[in-house]
């Protein structure tokens, strides 16, 4: 399989396969290279799970509609995921089509369901991920019985609650440690990622770019990730003390012609995980700490220092109760701190005192 660039078609990228029936080569042609690059996952998992589908109509070798994996197929073709997306949806079928795939689909129940959960977990895997890949094979199995491919869909077992991992947070210490032996582009991810208050990767701070950043208002326009739909952006204030900092970055890349705040050298960066682990290491921590971390940085010092909430959660396009969920640590220092600053009541301690022998 390969995708090629052909220069002067009006369909210029070419996803090539080999039919496994044929032997002969085959060709579609796409209007962009995301197109192709997506027809060609979709490709790698037909010739993997569905090779049936390859066939010729006039060999009367009809592809199948009634197992899991041609159903798992046309739901595949009818979403049109992302490429991401639809790498990481079949990575998360992959163990069930290889148990369950020739089954067919009316015939599957709870009862395979609960193997397969158990199967999920006899390899090591976390409860979390356990959770996330059952959760697609029971959409699946519910867009089948949308689409009348079945009655209804099998009743599912009781999947592993969504605790996820807690991590600790850098210490304003540590993210100074770091800061101090970090690389440029890196900086700028250190402190806008915990003075920000962003989600650190592609899907918000990679993604920043200078127009996105109103120096006169001083907000930055943050496009929100995919999991926030109900909020396609949202608009963080930039302190007083960063707005200098800002400036000279922006004079700095407008003479380089850099679009993006983040950027190596002029192009956009989608990934700092080699330079953060090796300024992590040079600054001499030997405990875990993600680039993604600095969000939680935020929300722990803001919270600490008494910021509402809800404010809080606003400002880092999160929910509030997901808030609390991760910061219940910091919540309750702010409980105990209430009930400190209560009035004692004297005549409760004298009797208290009159009691004690």
């Amino acid at each position: 399989m390969a995708i090629r660039f052909r220069e002067g078609r009006k369909s210029p990228w070419i996803t090539y396969w080999k039919n496994p029936f044929t032997g002969k080569t085959e060709e579609e042609a796409y209007t962009t290279e995301k197109e192709a690059k997506k027809a060609n996952s979709l490709i790698k998992h037909r010739l993997k799970f569905e090779r049936e589908t390859f066939c010729r109509e006039d060999q009367h070798q009809q592809p199948t509609t009634d197992t899991l994996e041609a159903c798992y197929f046309l739901y595949l073709k009818e979403k049109n995921f992302s490429q991401k997306g639809a790498a990481w949806s079949i990575d998360s079928m992959r163990i069930p089509l290889e148990r369950m795939g020739d089954s067919p689909i009316h015939e599957i129940s709870k009862h395979h369901l609960e193997k397969l959960k158990d199967a999920l977990s006899a390899t090591g895997m976390k409860p979390v991920s356990v959770r996330s890949r059952m959760s697609v094979l029971r959409a699946v199995l519910r867009w089948c019985a949308e689409k009348g491919i079945i009655d209804q869909a099998p009743s599912f077992p009781k999947l592993p609650p969504p605790h996820y991992q807690h991590f600790i947070p850098p210490t304003p210490e540590e993210i100074s440690a770091i800061c101090s032996v970090a690389e440029p582009h890196l900086i700028r991810v250190i402190i806008l990622g915990s003075q920000l208050g962003v989600r650190v990767g592609p899907s918000e701070l990679y993604g920043i770019r200078w127009n996105d950043v109103d120096l006169d208002r001083a907000v930055v326009r943050v496009t929100a990730a995919k999991k926030r739909p109900d909020q396609p952006w949202r608009e963080v204030p930039i302190r007083d003390s960063l707005h200098p900092v800002l400036l000279d970055w922006k004079t700095q890349d407008e003479y380089i012609g850099a679009e993006y705040v983040i950027h190596w050298k002029g192009r956009q960066v989608f990934s700092t995980k080699r330079a953060w682990n090796t300024a992590v290491r040079k600054a001499g921590i030997t405990r875990r700490i993600r680039p993604y971390d600095l969000r939680h940085a935020f929300a722990t010092e803001a919270i600490a220092a008494g910021a509402d909430v809800g404010t809080v959660a606003q400002i880092m396009g999160n929910d509030p109760k997901m808030l609390l969920a991760h910061y219940q640590h910091v919540a309750d220092a702010r409980k105990r701190a209430v009930m400190e600053v209560l009035p004692d009541l004297p005549k409760l301690r004298q009797k208290i005192t009159a009691e004690i022998p």
